[in-house]
């Protein structure tokens, strides 16, 4: 009986809002759903004399469970399928470990003589979820770290998935290096977070149809439903030519693409990338590569776009004269670059928010919306090719604009502070249902319960901060893109 004082304590109170911030952050959305999955636990987990007796030895557990049946619904049923996984992960002390991941990927080879590596990989990966999400949930994480631990567990599963597929066909060293763009090149990877990625080769063209099956395989180890689910959906449309192109294709033709037939929000694209498996020595002269393509400032403008060891040479040097992007099928120019390219990038910004946002819930839409995360990841990506910098982590880019100079100090802090502000409640809506979520619910009840999970006393009082956060986003987004 001990153990419902606590349900109670973690039961709101409309009627008197506690002093204590911690209290609030920690109450339930929805006591009546918690308790129907407390009851399922239970079922499911067998020895109970055991678990009671767990309990009133460790409250805590008990209390974090209420936490999580409360804070993700798909969590949720990871534990009920597993009972005992939460059981392990606090009594191991696990739940404070942080893990890099080298660290991840180690573990993840434990499993390389199992039978059925896409079991395994699964089971492993739902286990990963659940330790990173209860240091989430009971904040033995801060968010930064979150997302830092979410993305090396991305990492490793791509590394594991690569080595699983080389070590079916024989080959020890990868042919081909994997990249990734947008949230997994930025390391910025949430909850059901997609992973963007693409996949080049230095092989002969001649040997490129054997490596589209590997690149097939090695997607299908991450996104292919069993039983047990999915580890990643991965997405490789970002290659050139999209679902048209080939799945593998050289370095050369990656660089004769976005030369000469790529768009600007192409190039923009590939501002964010880093590669992730494989080839490591091909990712670094890919990146070279994008290096030169993404700096828009005007000396590698007037230099054509070309890499700085070729420079010098005689056939580059009447190159040099060219207009920029008018050059025939040579490693040169950059037909995508045009000298009103920021009006452009806000052009696409527009286009995005009137025609992603549902309509009449721009209020909703913390990503697409007026003011949303894609204000900041504008700001950061145009500041990246203003500048010539090599940063795909939108925070970092963001700081780095800060330190530079090249933002006022003052609009700095007032866009990183709300931009974490906003992405912390984007995790908090995501982290629900492991789905790609940015709109928040249209419903009164569902608001509501977002709205405690986020931490705030009543729906009133996220709608102004909501408010408030993106009123200053898009501050500073005009600031820095519209009044130029």
């Amino acid at each position: 009986m001990q153990l419902l004082p606590r349900f109670f304590a973690l039961c709101p109170k409309p009627d008197k809002k506690p002093a204590d911030r911690k209290v609030i952050e920690r109450r339930l959305s929805d006591p009546d759903r918690v308790l129907t999955r407390l009851d399922n636990f239970i079922a499911a987990y067998g020895a109970r004399s055991t678990m009671f007796e767990l309990w009133n030895s460790n409250p805590s557990i008990f209390e974090l469970l209420l936490l999580l049946f409360d804070r993700s619904e798909f969590l949720a049923e990871v534990a009920i399928r597993t009972p005992d996984l939460v059981d392990e992960l606090v009594m191991s002390g696990r739940l404070r470990q942080r893990k890099s991941s080298e660290e991840t990927l180690v573990d993840l080879r434990y499993g390389k003589d199992d039978p059925d590596q896409r079991l395994w990989l699964r089971r492993y990966h739902q286990a990963e979820l659940m330790r990173i999400g209860l240091r989430d949930i009971l904040g033995l994480a801060d968010f930064e770290q979150n997302l830092t631990e979410l993305s090396g567990l991305a990492d490793a599963c791509l590394r594991y998935a690569l080595e699983v597929v080389l070590r079916k066909h024989k080959i020890r060293s990868s042919p081909f290096v994997i990249v990734g763009l947008g949230k997994l090149g930025g390391s910025e990877i949430n909850y059901g977070s997609d992973l963007d990625i693409t996949f080049i080769t230095d092989v002969s063209p001649k040997d490129l149809p054997k490596l589209q099956k590997m690149a097939t395989e090695v997607m299908d180890m991450l996104s292919g439903r069993t039983e047990q689910g999915i580890v990643f959906l991965t997405d490789a449309r970002l290659r050139p030519d999209g679902e048209k192109g080939l799945l593998v294709n050289t370095l050369e033709a990656y660089e004769d693409y976005y030369r000469h037939r790529a768009q600007l929000w192409e190039i923009q694209s590939i501002s964010r990338i880093r590669a992730v498996a494989g080839d490591m020595e091909l990712g670094r002269r890919f990146q070279e590569l994008v290096a030169v393509l993404t700096d828009f400032r005007p000396a590698n403008v007037a230099a054509n776009f070309v890499e700085t060891a070729k420079r010098t040479s005689k056939k580059h040097s009447k190159l040099q004269k060219a207009k920029p992007g008018a050059s025939a099928k040579t490693k040169s120019g950059l037909v995508a670059y045009v000298p009103a390219w920021k009006e452009k990038i806000r052009h696409m910004r527009y286009r995005i928010e009137k025609e992603r946002t549902p309509a009449g819930q721009d209020t909703l839409a913390i990503k697409t919306g007026l003011g949303g995360l894609m204000d900041a990841e504008f700001i950061a990506q145009t500041l990246c090719l203003a500048n010539g910098w090599q940063e795909p982590n939108t925070l970092k880019a963001l700081e780095k604009g800060r330190d530079n100079g090249v933002i006022d100090k003052q609009d700095a802090h007032l866009l990183i502070e709300n931009y974490k502000k906003l992405r912390r409640i984007e995790g908090i809506l995501r982290r629900w249902s492991f789905e790609g979520e940015t709109v928040l619910p249209t419903e009164e009840a569902p608001f509501y319960r977002v709205s405690i999970r986020c931490g705030f006393f009543s729906p009133e009082e996220f709608r102004k901060e909501l408010q408030r956060i993106r009123s200053a986003i898009r501050q500073v987004y005009e600031k820095v893109l519209v009044s130029e």
